[in-house]
């Protein structure tokens, strides 16, 4: 039995040598940094699959964008509102502003705050009987939504909202409302995570890191360890718009190595973001291999 199951996977192999590899590219999605953000990870590889281009983002959560409604105007507090496109949400219902939609709210409990699925009936909009469950996070765990809300964060359909009964009342786009000057993290004009004395801040963490995969697709990034490194950055503002890198002086930094080649990240998901790219990595030479 089992050499009659090799015999398909050998003219498959014979195939795919005979085809003539084109260059190919793959996305990969996933929720990153710990939750609260939506991941792409994407790669392309050449005819000898090389990586000749890879990239991440991560688009900011609900908790990134969405509008202050406390007193103050300074806080998110229980009951914020904004709704994402979603290509599996509501698509039974007949209201354009609630099809193809998914709502989440700001439930807090006990002290504790998601943002959980927001869903219309036949009166209103209400929200999980359990305050964890069904949250921003667990949804999009699934690869399809992922998808359209990163395409969504790119294309500025984000939107805060209002609701009353069943009434949907559109608000600010998340490009007015992100709290740290962009909703890519990576994106050199964003704020998150700057560079400072001690630290060489995400945007030059994310160079280094996407430096490194390019020239090491294929190591195990999960024996990737820290050593003491000396850090020495050029000035791009293209990678960070925000920063002079004479504001960082530290003699030195716990910096990331695999395989006991330096990679000059120092962020603690550099194995995450690493293997994200890997999995799309290994995905583009499916691609290359395979008509899906």
């Amino acid at each position: 039995m089992k050499k009659l199951l090799l015999i398909p996977l050998a003219l498959l192999l014979v195939v795919s040598c005979a085809k003539p590899l084109q260059n190919a590219t793959a996305t990969k999605y996933f929720v990153a940094h710990q939750g609260g953000y939506i991941g792409e990870a994407t790669v392309t590889v050449d005819k000898d699959q090389n990586v000749v281009q890879a990239s991440f983002a991560e688009w900011q959560g609900p908790g990134g964008w969405a509008e202050y409604n406390s007193e103050d105007g300074k806080s998110v507090v229980d009951g914020a509102v904004v709704r994402v496109p979603d290509p599996l949400a509501n698509t039974g219902n007949s209201d354009p502003a609630i099809k193809g939609y998914m709502f989440y709210v700001y439930n807090v409990n006990n002290g504790v705050g998601v943002w959980s699925q927001f869903t219309p009936g036949a009166n209103g909009f209400t929200r999980p009987t359990r305050q964890y469950e069904r949250d921003f996070e667990g949804l999009m765990g699934n690869p399809i939504r992922a998808a359209a809300y990163a395409e969504a964060a790119k294309t500025d359909k984000l939107v805060n909202v209002k609701i009353d009964g069943l009434t949907v009342t559109v608000g600010k786009p998340a490009s007015q409302t992100v709290h740290y000057g962009h909703m890519n993290k990576a994106d050199p004009r964003s704020t998150y995570m700057a560079l400072g004395a001690s630290g060489i801040g995400y945007r030059y963490n994310y160079k280094a890191t996407i430096d490194f995969f390019k020239a090491n697709p294929a190591v195990d990034y999960t024996a990737a360890t820290t050593k003491k490194a000396k850090i020495v950055l050029t000035e791009d503002k293209t990678v960070d718009a925000n920063a002079s890198i004479s504001a960082y002086t530290a003699a030195d930094d716990n910096v990331f190595a695999v395989a006991d080649a330096i990679s000059g990240a120092t962020y603690s998901d550099f194995p995450h973001y690493s293997l994200e790219l890997q999995a799309a990595y290994k995905m583009a030479i499916a691609a290359q291999l395979v008509d899906f």
